[in-house]
């Protein structure tokens, strides 16, 4: 077995954990930003319409720029990065707002917030999941 190579069943382990993680962040975040509502509901909606727009972007995506996934450049990976994240803030903002019941500048800047700080936890997460992924899977 090829210890990089990850089944279905541990793919979505690694998301559930990741989505998890990205919930309780979310929620400490909000603790630093006014508002009147409840960030816990607000980050379980996130984490769910996260999932599924990662789905049909990256299907949409694929669609639009065909061929080796491998190959993408530095260039084609940057516009996906910058497409996803972007358009998920145009369906995000306004789900703030109204939760939170925010101005649109509030939620915008509470959004990009969320985003670089959630940005650095992919990172993080990532390294770590991978690291304690292969010390489990050598024991």
């Amino acid at each position: 077995m090829e210890v990089f190579i990850m089944s279905a069943s541990e793919r979505v382990v690694q998301s559930i954990l990741y989505e998890v993680g990205c919930i309780l962040i979310g929620c400490l975040v909000m603790l630093f930003v006014p508002h009147d509502g409840q960030p816990f509901v607000l980050m379980v909606i996130f984490s769910l319409l996260a999932m599924v727009w990662n789905f049909v972007f990256n299907w949409i995506f694929d669609k639009l720029v065909p061929g080796d996934r491998l190959e993408r450049g530095p260039v084609i990976r940057t516009i996906h990065a910058v497409l996803f994240e972007g358009l998920f803030m145009f369906a995000t903002v306004p789900i703030i707002m109204y939760m939170m019941h925010m101005s649109f500048w509030m939620a915008f800047v509470t959004d990009i917030t969320m985003t670089l700080v959630i940005l650095g936890y992919t990172y993080v997460y990532n390294w770590v999941y991978d690291r304690a992924r292969l010390y489990f899977v050598e024991a």
